[in-house]
């Protein structure tokens, strides 16, 4: 131990001794720029200042001007001693701009380690290597290597934000690793950093949103980092006595640009990496199965499941070159490891997690919310509200025990996004499930939270329905300002009832009771289906005009996309339908006022609660496919701006601008969500920015939906979109905490206390603080939050989808499938069984039932030649009454032009139940059959003929 510490004295202390100099001379200016055909370098004596594509319009600097790329993180030590960084006092420059090359060197006869990195442009690639060797007698140990890439975060005004800055992409995953930047607008050129052959990255660490390095050896900071955890080893690097063998070690990363995320995909194959596909996803029902298709150079070796007795693995061959398919079906239930071995004993890490079945995990969440997190005590003042609940501690928290959450931060209680999202998502689950005590428990909160309380009711004027705020309704209708001023220091001498995005909670809760009421009669006693439509239209109205009227310089509701407000256009339908078409003109004629917004005012209409946010995304896409469907009149001064003092006027509107912007927004949100990482909370998953700290939230399915709604409807090649979009929606079901007596009833937090609980989002560093002000483990968070938000989008995009994938071939997303001679029969599994689509690119069917279901375990069955497709619509009231059996028939995507919709020849369907013909579908068309529904199921058909009533 003496000798030890001798050593490292001897070390510190030669360090010292050497002066900090930049080079032969120092202060010498040797700062430059090297313009290659692909890559602009900006450059100093200590690393790379700057970097962009010279054909990016935007010019977009992927640095974000507070660090440099070549300042590696390199900790060692000698024989146990001291921890050190590697000394760069002395380090020299030699730039040779004419061969694009800059050769970093940190020498120093005092230090026992040598380091060199070489920045080199080779056509479209630069490659950034680093050797470092040992220059003593003895052995060196590093604890940590890690690159700091000091990337631009989206920040500053509209533009900068989403054309001089990017989000960040990363799959952390062994030697498989690699990172890719997209702007926020999602336009090319996005920049791709892999790992060269035998470099990897095991993990990573990011304090603050600039500060991010990735770790090739983590063995010191990764250890001392003992809260959480990490599914990756962490590794320390040994390196032996000068000039020995094993002295000395060379990694590298490479960086290209890509223009899509095809070529991306090309460039890890390319580079030897993986593209990887899986569906439907890498959160996996266990009553599915995944399918892996590895496009790789690489020569895999083994796929290693972490418990093999709980994963059956199936090789299905080689499908095309080099694109080799696995199905896999597990049994163990939470996250599971696969560990692709590779290229002589390397490895790369895919991250599955395995729920229970959708239907459950849909039937658990509700009864867990109405039955652990409703507070029933008239003497308190939010008797009725559902609560958030805090699965680490099993408490349900509550205005008198708010674990912190005071004075602003009690909205997370009580009201906005965390509180008012469980309702709704109750309501529309009974929608399709009806239970009496969920449904008395959602009249309840009606009766006794919002009707008076959060909502003002029809008497109150003025601002009758108006929707109060944070921190909640009881602070907010305090008649003294006074006492507000604790929470807020501004607008005391408004009606604090303008935050826009509260209300499309409350207007999809009245929406869906409307709907079961109206459905099921018998289980509601508050209001009837009239009533509370009624609820639902004003509410509606008051969101249209209550926050830009009293707040218009921040709640602009036409420029803004609120979760939840696309319900919007079913209780339009809804007041035609039940005779009020003033009211429905109405709310239409403020609908396309912010769809007319989006089109054409707004280059960026992205932001939501923030300018950069991702929140937006389900109404971007709403309004997109709205202008694309319908036909809106030209207009002038529509609406005035009263922040701007401007009027806005469309003098020319077409589908066509609709659909170029239902192409831009996508763009949008595929740059805020995982596409090519292979992780389940990075695959269809969420984030702002980066998915350093925190991924995975409910927009996973909100912005899921309009991925997959445009593949079911407009993508001309929908594989990419089924693939993603549904992945999508599969993601955060992640994120609830069941299971069964013998898993101990959960994976996050055990317990049977706990089974239905959920968290807010996903924590994925391995240790971090959310921005909630908890500090979290990796996984999911202890509080469920926002996600019933997103649990309520998963419910509008679940459906059974039958589809020809160019790789995968036939598959059903959401079933189990099996093929035959005569066709396909499908096990519907999504979680609703109310909707299955067939997906082809001259073939598309829709069929959705507006109230029972697909019967469970039951086939739907489809011939091979489409000629007969038949259901099974099982009785979920065991009562007599009629259901809409909904279809849509087309041989392309919306939009395109139909070459079989004219003619003599033109394809339609019969509708037959129990045999008798009942209605019919044609091509180009959508129809609604009543089916009479009386005993436990009823068996329908879809047989095709000809125009004419002959029959194929």
């Amino acid at each position: 131990m003496k000798l030890r510490a001798a050593r490292s004295l001897m070390i510190l202390g030669l360090v010292a001794a050497f002066p900090y100099r930049f080079g032969p001379a120092s202060g010498q200016d040797l700062s430059g720029t090297i313009r290659t055909e692909n890559f602009v370098l900006a450059y100093d004596r200590r690393g790379i200042t700057r970097l962009w594509n010279p054909h990016d319009p935007f010019q977009a600097d992927l640095l974000s001007g507070e660090g440099r790329l070549g300042e590696p993180v390199v900790t060692y030590r000698v024989e146990g001693g001291d921890w050190l960084p590697i000394y760069t006092g002395t380090r020299t420059l030699q730039a040779e701009p004419d061969k694009g090359a800059l050769t970093y060197t940190d020498f120093d006869p005092g230090s026992p380690l040598k380091m060199v990195q070489q920045f080199k442009i080779e056509g479209d690639v630069l490659d950034w290597t680093i050797e470092i060797e040992t220059t003593m007698n003895f052995p060196v140990q590093i604890g940590d290597l890690a690159l700091p890439i000091p990337w631009r975060f989206p920040a500053g005004e509209t533009r900068t934000i989403f054309e001089r800055s990017w989000t960040k992409h990363h799959f952390i995953s062994g030697h498989g690793s690699f990172l890719y930047f997209v702007r926020p607008n999602g336009e090319p050129p996005y920049l791709v950093i892999t790992v060269h052959p035998g470099t990897k990255f095991e993990y990573y660490t990011s304090e603050g949103r600039r500060n991010y390095r990735a770790y090739i050896h983590s063995g010191l900071s990764g250890g001392r980092e003992t809260r959480g955890s990490w599914r990756q080893p962490h590794t320390f690097l040994e390196l032996r006595p000068a000039g020995a063998s094993g002295s000395a070690i060379r990694y590298g990363i490479r960086f290209q640009w890509a223009r899509s995320y095809a070529e991306i995909r090309e460039i890890l194959y390319r580079e030897g990496l993986f593209d990887i596909r899986i569906v439907p996803g890498m959160t996996v029902p266990e009553d599915l199965t995944a399918t892996l298709a590895l496009h790789t150079k690489a020569r895999v070796e083994a796929l290693e499941p972490e418990v093999p007795e709980h994963a059956r693995i199936t090789y299905l061959g080689e499908r095309r070159p080099d694109h080799h398919l696995y199905r896999i079906a597990f049994s163990r239930p939470g996250e599971n490891l696969l560990t692709i071995r590779h290229d002589g004993g390397r490895r790369t890490y895919l991250e599955f997690f395995v729920t229970e079945p959708l239907e459950t995990l849909i039937k658990k969440r509700s009864r867990f919310i109405t039955h652990r997190q409703q507070h029933r005590d008239p003497s308190r003042w939010y008797n009725g509200l559902y609560s958030v609940y805090d699965m680490k501690n099993k408490v349900l928290r509550s205005p008198d025990d708010t674990d912190g959450f005071d004075y602003w931060w009690g909205y997370v209680l009580a009201s906005d996004d965390p509180a008012l999202g469980k309702a709704p998502f109750v309501a529309a689950k009974n929608v399709h499930f009806p239970d009496p005590e969920e449904i008395a428990s959602v009249e309840y909160y009606i009766e006794h939270f919002v009707w008076g309380g959060l909502q003002r009711t029809d008497q109150e004027h003025p601002y009758p329905y108006g929707i109060y705020g944070v921190p909640n309704w009881k602070v907010n209708r305090d008649p003294d300002p006074r006492a507000r001023a604790g929470i807020r220091n501004r607008h005391l001498d408004k009606m604090p009832i303008w935050r826009s995005f509260d209300y499309p909670h409350v207007i999809m809760l009245y929406f869906h009771m409307y709907e079961i009421a109206r459905k099921y009669p018998h289980l509601v006693r508050y209001l009837d289906a009239r009533g509370y439509l009624e609820r639902a239209y004003q509410t509606a109205r008051a969101y249209f005009l209550y926050p830009y009227e009293i707040l218009p310089e921040e709640y602009e509701t036409y420029k803004i996309g609120c979760y939840n407000e696309v319900v919007i256009l079913s209780l339009i339908a809804a007041l035609e339908r039940e005779g009020f078409p003033e009211k429905a003109a109405w709310l239409r004629s403020e609908w396309e006022k912010k769809v007319k917004y989006f089109i054409y005012d707004d280059p960026y209409p992205y932001r939501s609660e923030y300018p950069f946010d991702r929140t937006a995304f389900e109404t971007t896409y709403a309004v997109a496919k709205y202008g694309a469907t319908h036909e809106m009149k030209p207009d002038h001064n529509l609406w005035f701006d009263k922040k701007l003092r401007k009027w806005y006027a469309h003098p020319v509107v077409r589908k066509e601008d609709a659909r170029a912007f239902m192409e831009r927004q996508l763009r949008a949100n595929l740059a805020v969500r995982g596409w090519l990482e292979a992780a389940y909370y990075l695959l269809g998953a969420d984030f702002t920015g980066s998915s350093d700290v925190g991924a995975m939230s409910y927009m996973a399915a909100m912005g899921g939906w309009a991925i997959l709604d445009y593949a079911i409807y407009f993508a001309t090649d929908p594989a990419d979109w089924l693939q993603l979009g549904y992945a999508s929606i599969l993601s955060s079901w992640s994120l609830m905490n069941t299971g069964r007596p013998e898993t101990n009833y959960g994976f996050w937090f055990p317990g049977k206390e706990n089974d239905g609980a959920a968290g807010w989002q996903f924590m994925t560093a391995k240790f971090g603080r959310a921005w909630i002000r908890k500090d979290m483990s990796r996984g999911a968070w202890h509080y469920d939050g926002e996600i019933d938000l997103g649990f309520g989008g998963a419910l509008r995009a679940a459906a059974t989808i039958l589809t020809r994938d160019p790789l995968f071939d036939w598959f059903a997303f959401g079933g189990a499938l099996t093929t035959s001679e005569d066709g396909f029969s499908i096990i519907p599994r999504d979680g609703l069984r109310k909707r299955f689509h067939i997906v082809l690119a001259d073939f598309r069917m829709t069929i959705e039932l507006d109230r029972d279901g697909l019967a469970a375990e039951r086939p739907i069955f489809v011939a091979r030649d489409f000629g007969r497709i038949r259901v099974v619509i099982e009785n979920r009231t065991a009562d007599a009454h009629v259901t809409l059996f909904k279809v849509s028939l087309r041989d392309a995507a919306l939009g395109e032009k139909s070459p079989k919709e004219t003619g003599s020849e033109r394809m339609a369907y019969a509708v037959v139940q129990e045999g008798r013909r009942v209605g019919i579908v044609r091509l180009g068309e959508e129809s609604e059959i009543a089916l009479n529904i009386s005993g436990d199921a009823t068996v329908v058909e879809l047989v095709r003929e000809r125009e004419g009533g002959r029959r194929n």
